[in-house]
């Protein structure tokens, strides 16, 4: 190496302790192996890295650089979902790849070692037995045979055995040697040479026996004998060495069990810590300042919005101050690292995480968040928490929600606004729906631990969330979270932001998002303007406004294909307003001008039970009503006392019978009878509107109304030349909502019922209101159904024929609902009666109830009774050519036939419809061939796809008439011959295929003439007969 000499002089050695000084010692290995190719070996460095010990500890660093270090970068912000681990990482620290590269050269280096001493140990057993200095002849062959020897021994016979195929023997004798691999002769030791086979060992031994002599070795004598001090000192040495490595051998394994001793303890007090310090609790039931009115409140809400859910949260028992100390980041980071490399590990796991693990990584996220005084971190660490998982589950979002809740329940309010809510903010824009749904779960369970001005925002953030997402289970979250939300806001002015939030909620495309609005929202905005005096002059006159509105636009747009929609839209409104109604009736009773009137001697107020189906959960008195002053059984005793005196009113009261009832009475003015669906909800509404108020308030108040208003609509019918036809629902309205729930007005319900039965029908008005009315007054009113029938019986007998005429058809209107008494003794004298009509139509209006009440009855005689009715119209000759007559005849027995026993059956419907068929062919008016055909291709239909029917009755009745039905439809070119072909086909394939094709055809072909001529017969009723012993004409 040339040297300068102006430079001092730099040696491999002082490059190598420079190194090894400095602890950089990948980069003195490399110098070290370069050196060793290069054949310049430095000794330091072949002893630094021979020695193990050298590498068992780090030197310590200064913390503050390592986390300098270990902060420099920053791994990339992921979703647990989103990374997989061992593969991509973003880390840019090497910390683990060189202590990997250590632990290699260590592990390497120890097996050296151990190689070393095994060849020396092997060596110096061997070099012992060669000098040992005793004569052959001398050896004891009783001596304990040492393990090499034993090893060697083992090999050699072993291989004497293979050699000479003692197979079995062999292998008995490997199996007792199962600690030595005889296919490896490395296995007896590292540095021994293989002797020859055992049969030459033996040989040579021979000759050493026959060739024996002395030989002068003096000088070698003492040459060996120096060889041999000098061995079994070495030998000494290697077993002291080898003795100490046994101890620390021993010491490292007692180390290892105490340390897996104090791994046990440590996780059992871990768990009793867990247990003693984080219980998780069933429900959270946070201490609320409020009254115990609101509490009562919150907590039915609560359970209306989550019914199923379980909210855990920690209450911790463990002293919480913060340890004021500047370094305390150095004390979490390493925690920080394990909960970031735990959840980057489960992060893509599409197997959910042990629910233990799940509280733990939670339960430290949240307790890292309350301590560590870095907004940055605890942001990072929230940030985390939010991506667990790309889309927790129920469960999972319960477990954040709840370690959220306690953070807030021990953080300052400026936590929630300066790092929660712009979280929230950005979760709202997640592609993953359970993110959002996360946020509008939360934001419920927010609301009772954060400021008033935070609960503001936390509305901002709902009210995008409602009208932006579209989800429907997001939409359904967000509208539980505005209702919680908004018990606990106090701004008068925020009233107005939830009154729209109520309004999008109910105009909202889906029913299910429509009810949870009206269900859950419109109560608690209910309890906030019944509490700032606003129920009346704020919410109920929105909501009857939008109901104005939206029967104003059903009204004029009856021929739209949105009719359907336009009117679940207004029952959805007429169902809100009625939800409602406890708070109203509260709110007008329990009016200070109305209480003062409270007197000791009040009487006891009447029972409102048709009101209780409304007066549940968040709408119950009990529950949003809270006066210890008044109970609510003291406010409507009082309200009653003085509604029935009729001379106190106060703006309340006003209001109702001054703008609510006029405005609501005046739109159901708007609903067409064809609207039955909304028409049945207004009934609904003003019935409970009655039972509310009670039967006092209805009669002094309700009833002159409705009066009234009717009054008007009797006065155009008058004048019916110069105006239109007025809707008659509040007819309707009128009888079964005003005068049906009170008992006492039965002999005016009666009275009523009869004057429009018998003038409605004189002016020509449709009976669609009447029968509705009847319906629904004989399904809710059981007691009523004698009331109807003798209001029917006296259309009955009326000289009228229009009247009788309307009765007839009414009678299907309450069939259903009576009972067979009723049905014997009152409906079948009417009927007889009727039948005996002399006005056709009246009797032609009769075969759908005969056929109606022989489907609905299993009352034999009554059976009996309709059928010989039936019987008798059909043998009434003014009745058998009229087209309607036959239509309403056919599809009565259609409808009859899957109802009926099979002989009749088979024996008066098939041969009744049979005969029809003829009539059709016969006749040559084009349009009751039509109208004929197509109500027989309906009656048969039916009897094929729902009766059963013999194999006799297809081929002499139904086959023929649907083959003349066919050939009419083919002759006309009429519609239905598809669909004749088509029955044909199906009744053809209900028979037996005993016979080839060709001779069913000859069949039909022998039967047609005979069914022509039948047809031809001029006797047709004779054809006709019900009973075969009654077969005389009548």
């Amino acid at each position: 190496m040339a040297e300068d000499v102006g430079s001092p002089i730099l040696s491999y050695g002082d490059i190598a302790k420079k190194l090894l000084n400095d602890r950089l010692l990948l980069t003195a290995l490399e110098l070290h192996y370069e050196l060793i190719e290069a054949g310049k070996e430095l000794p330091g460095l072949r002893v630094f890295f021979s020695n193990p010990s050298n590498f068992e500890h780090s030197s310590p660093q200064n913390d503050n650089i390592s986390i300098t270090l270990s902060m420099a970068r920053s791994s990339s912000q992921a979703t647990l979902d989103s990374l997989e681990m061992a593969r991509y990482s973003e880390d840019g620290d090497k910390t683990i790849n060189e202590r990997v590269a250590v632990l290699e050269f260590e592990l390497r280096k120890a097996k050296d070692t151990i190689n070393a001493l095994r060849t020396n140990l092997t060596v110096a057993a061997v070099e012992s037995e060669e000098f040992s200095g005793e004569d052959i002849k001398t050896t004891q062959y009783d001596d304990k045979i040492k393990p090499h020897e034993q090893r060697v021994l083992n090999f050699l016979v072993n291989e004497y055995l293979m050699q000479h195929n003692y197979t079995l023997t062999s292998i008995t004798f490997a199996d007792e040697n199962e600690n030595q691999d005889f296919e490896i002769w490395d296995d007896v030791g590292l540095n021994i040479s293989r002797p020859p086979h055992l049969l030459s060992l033996y040989r040579d031994r021979a000759k050493n026996y026959l060739k024996s002599s002395d030989i002068s070795c003096q000088s070698e004598t003492i040459k060996c004998t120096n060889i041999t001090t000098q061995t079994d000192e070495d030998c000494s040495e290697l077993s002291i060495r080898m003795s100490e490595l046994e101890k620390n051998n021993e010491s490292l394994i007692s180390q290892l069990q105490l340390l897996k001793s104090q791994k046990d303890m440590c996780s059992e007090n871990l768990k009793s810590y867990k247990e003693k310090w984080l219980r998780l609790a069933k429900t959270v039931k946070p201490k609320y300042d409020s009254n115990n009115e609101l509490s009562i409140f919150h907590d039915t809400l609560i359970n209306k919005c989550w019914p199923d859910h379980q909210l855990p949260f920690m209450d911790l028992h463990v002293d919480l101050s913060i340890i004021s100390d500047d370094n305390i980041e150095l004390n979490l980071y390493p925690i920080m690292r394990i909960l970031e490399n735990q959840r980057i590990r489960n992060q893509n796991d599409d197997n959910l995480l042990e629910s233990e693990k799940q509280e733990d990584f939670i339960i430290l996220t949240i307790l890292l968040m309350h301590i560590h005084p870095d907004a940055t971190e605890r942001d990072k660490l929230l940030c985390s928490l939010f991506n667990m998982r790309k889309k927790p589950n129920k469960k999972e979002r319960s477990l954040i929600i709840g370690g959220l809740f306690w953070l807030l329940k021990y953080s300052n309010s400026e936590f929630f606004e300066n790092e929660l809510l712009p979280q929230l903010w950005h979760l709202l824009s997640d592609k993953y729906v359970e993110k959002r749904l996360l946020v509008a779960e939360a934001c419920s369970w927010f609301s009772p631990l954060i400021t008033c001005e935070s609960r503001q925002s936390l509305l901002s953030v709902l009210q995008q969330m409602l009208i932006e997402d579209i989800d429907e289970s997001v939409r359904a979250a967000t509208i539980k979270s505005i209702a919680i939300n908004a018990v606990y806001i106090y701004d008068t002015d925020k009233y107005a932001q939830v009154e729209e939030l109520l309004f999008v909620g109910l105009k909202d495309n889906l029913k299910y998002i429509i009810e949870i609005t009206a269900g859950i929202l419109l109560p608690v905005l209910a309890k906030w303007a019944f509490d700032k005096g606003r129920l009346q002059s704020n919410c109920y006159t929105r909501l009857m406004n939008s109901l104005t509105t939206q029967i104003k636009t059903l009204d004029s747009q009856r021929k739209s294909q949105k009719i359907d929609q336009l009117e679940s839209n207004c029952c959805y409104m007429v169902n809100a307003i009625r939800s409602i109604l406890p708070y109203l009736v509260l709110f007008v009773a329990s009016a200070p001008e109305c209480l003062s009137l409270r007197d000791e001697d009040t009487p006891r107020g009447e029972l409102r039970t048709g009101f209780a189906d409304i007066c549940v959960g968040l709408c119950n008195p009990t529950v949003f009503y809270n006066d210890p002053n008044n109970t609510i059984g003291t406010v409507m005793c009082t309200f009653d006392a003085v509604v029935e005196e009729n001379q106190i009113t106060w703006p309340r009261l006003q209001w109702l019978y001054e703008w609510m009832l006029p405005s609501l009475i005046e739109s159901s003015s708007l609903v067409s009878i064809e609207n039955q669906k909304l028409l049945q909800s207004l009934v609904t509404l003003f019935q409970s509107f009655c039972y509310g108020f009670g039967s006092k308030f209805t009669q002094n108040r309700v009833k002159p109304l409705f009066i009234k208003k009717i009054q008007d609509i009797e006065r155009s019918l008058g004048n019916m030349s110069t105006t239109p036809l007025p809707s008659m629902t509040l007819l309707c309205i009128y009888m079964c909502s005003i005068l049906a729930p009170i008992q006492r007005e039965d002999n005016e319900l009666e009275a009523t019922l009869k004057k429009y039965v018998c003038t409605l029908p004189l002016c020509g008005v449709p009976i669609d209101v009447l029968n509705l009315t009847i319906s629904l007054l004989a399904f809710n009113h059981q007691r009523l159904h004698e009331l109807i029938l003798s209001s029917l019986w006296e259309g009955v007998i009326s000289q009228k024929e229009t009247i009788r005429l309307t009765v007839t058809k009414l009678m299907s209107s309450i069939m259903p609902y009576l009972s067979d008494v009723n049905i014997t003794n009152r409906i079948m004298p009417a009927l007889i009666t009727l039948s005996n009509d002399s006005n056709c139509e009246v009797k032609i209006a009769l075969v759908p109830i005969l056929g109606q009440l022989m489907m609905s009855t299993n009352n034999k005689d009554t059976i009996e009774k309709c059928r010989f009715q039936m019987k008798s119209l059909m043998d009434d000759r003014t009745l058998s050519d009229m087209i309607t007559f036959t239509t309403e005849l056919i599809t009565a027995f259609g409808k009859l036939a899957p109802m009926s026993d099979q002989a009749y059956r088979e024996d008066v419907i098939m041969v009744q419809l049979n005969m029809y068929s003829g009539v059709a062919v016969r006749t040559s008016d084009i349009t009751r061939k039509t109208e004929l055909t197509r109500v027989l291709l309906d009656a048969f239909s039916t009897v094929l796809y729902e009766c059963t029917l013999s194999q006799s009755a297809i081929t002499s009745s139904l086959l023929p008439s649907l083959r003349c039905i066919e050939e009419l439809c083919f002759l006309n070119n009429l519609s239905q011959k598809e669909l004749s072909a088509m029955l044909i086909k199906e009744a053809e394939s209900r028979l037996p295929s005993l016979q080839p094709e060709s001779s069913g055809l000859s069949v039909t072909q022998d039967l047609k003439p005979k069914m022509v001529k039948m047809f031809q017969s001029s006797n047709i009723a004779k054809q006709t007969m019900f009973w075969k012993k009654n077969n005389q004409p009548q």
